[in-house]
């Protein structure tokens, strides 16, 4: 009897032992970040069969086990990576944040500044002190373009090195949590059936320090140990092997740092940035992709816009010398990047925003339609009747009703607003009525684009897959010439007529190869390569090179105003141009145009007034003209007074030029530069606040979360003060037990004396 209590003593004694350890562990770690309690569990021995039935044989402890609940983890993982995502994005769409909506280092002032100098210029166009002034707030308004896109340059920058720095690091813990694999491998294969807690801590401390970099799923493999996966199931660790992650420049953007998934082998394979979510490097992607992007692109795209439209009234304009106005801005051209993988050395040369106007005339003898680019006096092509619409350089160009006349010429100005696009010559004598569908400057978006060659044959047939970046829209096109190059540029050519965007693409030098692929940032290098081309504030364009006027003979009340340039092409007039009115045929008979056009129908008594177009020159007769009254267009030798162009200049201020939505494909204009620097502010804006609310709500979730894990699993002092005295108890109980078993047995052996 004394042996079967000795035993049974021992056994408890064991087991309060291990209490008290267990105990004593926990109340030393319960600072320990990752650590979960841990308890004993305990069981009875197989009792010992008598006749007086069964009789206990004492107690075993059966394991050390942790409290824990994967459910209630898994909660507090998902909620982590989803607040330090949206930690990690507020702390740097801030920096953007601040420096739009600067009062003072905002592109707003600088923008009012420089139309103030043109203003200055329109109320006193002699003046050289106002020339200055208009050029000095010019180059502060293009230092202002460069500074803030420099500032947006310097947090790219910034990203691509902070991306780096989170590779190393998930690097780390990837390998770091194969190292604990493999050593809860070994300690659970030398126990079998005995958890490895305090390892298994440790590696699920090292998850969750992972997760708050990248969101990941783990998968438990039946030896223990965690398989921990990226993305949509890229693994990161498998058991004991680890899989490296590597940070390396775009292959089409060296500006631009990806991040690659390497395996063992030293094979790397690029991840879509789409798969990177979650955690610090998840924030930094979406950060950049969402928001500094799209501020860099919009502001770039302001930049160009402005540019290109104030050229394009300065061309019209007269300098104070008596010249054509030139090109005021300098203006940027897209970004092409061709990939570092690319087979060949293929080119994307002509990579151009195209902003011209169009004259189209109606050849009689081939029944086309002749086009010609006016930005260079080239011929863009001959069409039918029965091919409209046409796309001419991404300008879609629409008979929307009758029919020409040989000799017809229209005058194409997309940039125009709706319903004034398109200005019929005035002699024309056809029925047709032209219409545009809006200019390449309005169809810019504010995404970045990828070119790819997707299929060539032995022809060669060209296949190519032109992707908008921002949300994956794909347009195809195919082509075959006499050359590679020519079939690229047909199968661009086809490719520019399903939708605007902006831009037009050419191969140079070297053809392409099957797969060879270009990236191509139309707005992404505007604002910091905007410049002022015109230097001597003589070179500004305040007049325009014509003017008006009624002979002094006239008997009539007809008048004649101002009149404006659209087209350069035949300036400046080498003689005047004289129209004499015929009260009998009721027409203006027009002398001295080079081209010569014919006459011009005015009937007072069904109209008042009358818009008079042709050469470019443009004009309106009013009133009752009696028979030989007579009006001159001459050139405006001498006018150092006039203002006409500068005042044209002054209103792009609150003139709708831009696509209010970029990227609409909706035709026409319906933002101002100001309004559309103002979408910005307000998009980077409201994409604060909704990081910042969603951060919040993401955190209360995961400290929610971690509440209700640190109620089951976290060391409640109390308690385990409370489980020390009963298991010391329970210690010193079985201590008596087995003394009284010794005295139990002493007196056995003192019988036998």
């Amino acid at each position: 009897m004394g042996s079967g209590i000795l035993n049974i003593g021992v056994t408890g004694l064991n087991a309060a032992q291990a209490g008290v350890l267990t105990t004593s562990h926990n109340i030393a770690n319960a600072s320990t970040k990752g650590f979960s309690r841990q308890q004993i569990v305990q069981t009875t021995n197989a009792p010992m069969f008598t006749g007086a039935g069964f009789i206990g044989q004492g107690t075993n402890v059966e394991t050390i086990q942790r409290v824990y609940d994967k459910f209630l983890s898994g909660q507090v993982l998902s909620a982590q990576t989803g607040a330090a995502e949206m930690d990690s994005y507020l702390a740097e769409i801030k920096q953007i944040d601040h420096l739009l909506a600067d009062p003072d280092a905002g592109l707003s002032p600088a923008m009012a500044d420089f139309f103030k100098g043109v203003q200055d210029v329109a109320a006193n166009p002699q003046s050289i002190s106002a020339r200055q002034a208009m050029l000095s707030s010019s180059q502060a308004l293009v230092g202002r373009f460069q500074s803030i896109d420099q500032r947006l340059r310097e947090i790219r920058d910034g990203i691509n090195g902070q991306i780096t720095g989170e590779v190393s690091l998930i690097n780390s813990y990837a390998q770091q949590i194969a190292s604990v694999n493999q050593r809860i491998i070994a300690a659970e294969a030398s126990g079998p059936g005995q958890p490895a807690n305090d390892l298994l801590d440790q590696r699920d401390q090292l998850i969750a320090d992972l997760n708050k970099e990248i969101r990941v799923t783990t998968l438990q493999q039946s030896d223990g140990s965690y398989s921990v996966f990226i993305g949509n199931g890229q693994a990161l660790v498998a058991g004991t092997l680890s899989y490296s992650m590597q940070a390396a420049a775009a292959p089409a953007d060296p500006e631009r740092t990806i991040v690659a998934l390497r395996s063992p082998n030293g094979s790397t394979v690029n991840m879509p940035e789409s798969l990177l979510s979650g955690g610090k490097l998840g924030g930094l992607i979406a950060f950049r992709s969402e928001s500094l992007d799209l501020a860099q692109n919009s502001l770039g795209r302001i930049a160009i816009g402005l540019a290109q439209n104030f050229n394009d009234i300065h061309r019209l304009g007269q300098n104070l010398s008596g010249g054509l106005g030139g090109a005021f801005f300098n203006v940027p051209t897209p970004v092409v990047n061709a990939g570092s993988a690319n087979a060949s050395q293929a080119t994307l040369l002509s990579a151009q925003i195209i902003n011209s106007d169009y004259r189209i005339s109606y050849n009689g003898g081939t029944s086309t339609y002749d086009v010609v680019r006016l930005s260079d006096n080239s011929a863009a092509g001959a069409f039918a009747a029965a091919a409209f619409p046409i796309t001419v350089d991404g300008v879609k160009i629409s008979l929307a009703s009758g029919a020409a006349v040989a000799g017809d010429t229209f005058l194409v100005r997309p940039a125009s607003s709706v319903g004034s696009r398109v200005i019929a010559e005035s002699d024309n004598t056809g029925t047709a009525v032209l219409d545009s569908a809006g200019s390449n400057i309005q169809a810019l978006t504010t995404s970045d684009y990828q070119l790819a060659v997707t299929a060539v044959d032995a022809v060669p047939n060209y296949t190519f897959a032109l992707t908008r970046l921002s949300d994956r829209q794909t347009w195809t096109g195919s082509g075959t010439g006499a050359t590679a190059a020519l079939a690229a540029q047909a199968a661009l050519a086809d490719l520019a007529t399903k939708q605007q965007v902006g831009f037009q693409l050419g191969f140079s030098g070297t053809v392409p190869s099957l797969n060879d692929s270009f990236v191509i940032q139309p707005t992404r290098g505007g604002a910091g390569n905007i410049s002022v081309a015109v230097t001597d504030p003589s070179g500004i364009a305040a007049a325009l090179p014509m003017r008006t006027a009624a002979a002094s003979g006239n008997t009539g009340t007809a008048a004649i105003d101002a009149g404006s340039v659209e087209d350069r092409s035949y300036l400046p007039l080498t003689a005047p141009i004289t129209l004499t009115f015929n009260s009998t045929t009721n027409q203006f008979a027009v002398s001295g145009a080079v081209p010569v056009v014919s006459n011009i129908a005015y009937n007072p008594a069904t109209a008042s007034s009358k818009t008079i177009s042709f050469n470019g020159l443009s004009f309106t007769i009013s009133g009752t003209p009696q028979n030989n009254d007579s009006f001159t267009l001459s050139s405006n030798s001498g006018g150092v007074s006039d203002n006409r162009t500068m005042q044209l200049l002054g209103n792009l201020q609150n003139l709708s030029t831009l696509a209010g939505t970029p990227g609409s494909t909706t035709s026409g204009a319906s933002a101002s530069y100001q309004s559309a620097y103002s979408q910005i502010v307000s998009q980077v804006g409201n994409k604060t606040r909704e990081v910042e609310v969603t951060g919040k709500a993401q955190q209360t979730q995961a400290d929610q979360a971690q509440s209700a894990v640190d109620q089951i699993s976290g060391v409640n002092l109390d308690e385990e003060a409370a489980d020390l005295l009963r298991f010391q108890q329970a210690y010193q109980a079985s201590a008596k037990l087995i003394d009284t078993a010794g005295k139990l047995f002493d007196e056995i052996l003192a019988l036998g004396r």
